[in-house]
Parts: structure tokens; sequence; C-alpha cells
């Protein structure tokens, strides 16, 4: 990597993370304000307007700030990695540190004025339980759960035939490779790292399939105004969101075996396959936040739940319910879902890819 190249991609790379950050809370949905439930009726009100400018100037000031630290690293240390990772994470950091700070703010004055004005808390409606939607729910998520396994298994496949040849493997493989696919950092043999080189690729390949899994079956909120237009609407979301996740399975697996591949070979990367599955994962990531913008479960009209109680959240982003049988949930700050720590699975689904992570470079350094 040289400096061009990694001013190409570290600072769009950052200016994006940066976008994203900074519409955070307009793709949240109406039903939570930066992690706090409330009345959508309000987000206009003078009070939490100037909350939110906080937050987007603080951010704006970290994302300025964190690009010239950037440009530091290519420019002046000539440290192209380091540039890649030490401000992306510090940006990410200095940006969670703020939202809490704000998150804190919002919780402190909706206790405020919720003394004055109760309609400022959410509507708590009854929750709508419907059989035939449950079931047809299921259908869905049964239909495509068989199909997230199958790359997956193929994944695992490919990763026992890398370790059954072993001792074909030379003894120097490549343990990472630039944009272009060539190998740029290499080292000696052992069955410790292609071990652990496919107990990412596997592992990381399992938790994705899993999350994808447990992320539709996560609660679904009908509309109190109109049940059968919200049933419809909500089934039709769901399996545009089956499909996306099945895009970004096959994506990430595909990503993975040419990984295993090269290393078993201790050659390049094939760009022909990085890029365009790069490709397809940011389509489908871009096309996957719009359904959740759109999603009826964030409307302002969505029946009230359990995860809708601010003392279930941690800094109105970690949510533990040990009541709630949930392992996913919608997020509040965001888009996506998020794990339900309070159960058992969800505190090891929660730490197991970084552990997976972890426990893999410790053998591959």
């Amino acid at each position: 990597m040289n400096s061009t190249i990694a001013l190409i991609v570290n600072v769009p790379t950052l200016l994006l993370l940066y976008v994203l950050i900074y519409f955070t809370q307009a793709l949240s949905g109406k039903r939570q304000f930066y992690g706090v439930s409330l009345n959508s009726d309000y987000f206009e009100e003078n009070e939490f307007k100037s909350l939110d400018k906080k937050f987007k100037l603080l951010v704006t000031v970290g994302f300025i700030l964190f690009t010239i630290l950037t440009l530091v690293y290519i420019y002046v240390f000539k440290a192209y990695e380091a540039s890649s990772l030490v401000p992306m994470l510090g940006f990410c950091l200095y940006q969670f540190l703020v939202y809490i700070h704000v998150h804190n703010k919002v919780k402190l004055l909706k206790s405020e004025l919720v003394l004055n004005n109760p309609n400022i808390e959410l509507e708590k409606t009854r929750v709508i339980l419907d059989t035939d939607f449950m079931n047809e729910k299921n259908r869905i998520i049964n239909r495509f759960s068989l199909m997230f396994y199958i790359p997956v298994i193929i994944l695992t496949l490919v990763g026992v035939y890398v370790l059954t040849k072993y001792n074909s493997i030379p003894d120097t493989i490549p343990t990472h490779w630039g944009p272009s696919g060539a190998a740029d950092a290499f080292s000696e043999k052992s069955f410790g790292k292609i071990l652990a080189s496919v107990g990412m690729m596997v592992g990381l390949g399992f938790v994705i399939c899993i999350s994808s899994i447990y992320s539709l079956k996560s609660r679904v909120k009908l509309s109190i105004d109109s049940i059968d237009a919200s049933k419809k609407a909500n089934l039709h979301y769901l399996n545009m969101f089956a499909y996306t996740f099945l895009v970004l399975n096959i994506g990430c697996v595909v990503m993975f075996i040419d990984i295993l591949l090269a290393t078993l070979n201790a050659s390049d990367v094939n760009p022909s396959i990085i890029w365009p599955c790069t490709f397809i994962i940011i389509v489908a990531s871009i096309y996957q936040t719009y359904l959740y913008y759109k999603s009826p479960t964030k409307s302002k009209n969505a029946v009230y739940s359990v995860d809708d109680e601010d003392s279930l959240w941690i800094f109105g982003s970690i949510y533990n319910n040990p009541n709630d049988p949930s392992l996913f949930v919608t997020k509040r700050f965001g888009v996506g879902w998020t794990i339900n720590i309070g159960s058992t699975k969800g505190k090891i689904l929660f730490i197991l890819p970084f552990m997976i992570i972890l426990i893999s470079l410790v053998f591959l350094v």
C-alpha cells in the first residue's frame, strides 16, 4: 500500500462512516430519540432539536479531527496500515461517547418534561397476537433459514478440505492481502495458524448465519390503525429482509472461501471475486438500511411491547431483559438488530465474534 491508495481508501471510508452516524437518528424510526422511547410528536420541540444539533456538531468536529489524523498517519508517519485502523476505531469510540452524552441528556430532559406532560411517552397500546400471521412469518423464516445454512455448510467443507491438505501447503503462507488482491504479509506455516484461519472464516460464517436467522425472528409490531394492511406490509418487508440477508450470507461466504483457498495455495486472492462480492455486500447493506427505515415495525403507530421500556436498555443501545425470549430485537439508535444480552444465548452470541477474532489473531501473529 502507498500514500495514494491509503488516501483513496481511508478518507472516503471515514466520510461514509461520518455520514451514516450523522443521519443515524433519522434512520432510527419514529419511536425512539437517541435511544430513549419518545412520542415522535415531540421530536421537533426546541429542547430535543437542540440536542440533535449538538450531536451532529460534535460528530462533525470529530470527523474533521480524525480526518486530519488519517492524513498525518499517511503523509507524516508513512504508517499506511495504521492509517486505516487507528483513526477509524478512534472515530467510532469518539462518536459512541458523544452518543452516550446526548442519550443521557435526552433521558434527563424526558424525565423532567413527563411530570407535566405524560403524552411525551409512547402510547401503551395492547400487544396484538395473530396466529395466522405468526404461522406465515414462521414459514418464511424456516424457508430462508435452510437457504442460509447451505452456504455456511459449503464453507465448513472447504475449511475441512484445507485442513486435510495441510502437508501440501507451502511453508510460507500469506496472512494479509492488499486492495489489488496481492499478498502483502506472510508467515511461516504451522498447523495452529492454518487452523486459526479456518476457524475464523468458518466461525464468522456461522455467526453471520445465526444472526441473520434470529434477526428475522425478532419481534414484529403490527400497527394499531390497520391490522390487515400492517400484516401484509410486515410480511412483505420480512421477505425482503430475508433476501438481503441471503445475499449478504452468500457474499461473505464466497469471500471467506476465496481467502481459504488463497491460504491453501499460498497465493493472491482473486480480485474478480473479492471486489464484486464487496460491491454486492455494500449494495445489499444499503438496500437493507432503506428497508429498515421504511419498515412498519419502526412506525409511530406500531404497538407497544416490552422492548419499548427504557429501563431494559443500557445507554439505549444494549438490550438486557432475561424475561424476554427474543434473542434479537430492533435497535433503538441506528439501523438493524441488537442482541438481548439478558439471555444465556445472547451473552454467548455477543461475545463469540470477539473471541473468534481474538483467538485467531493470537495464532496468526
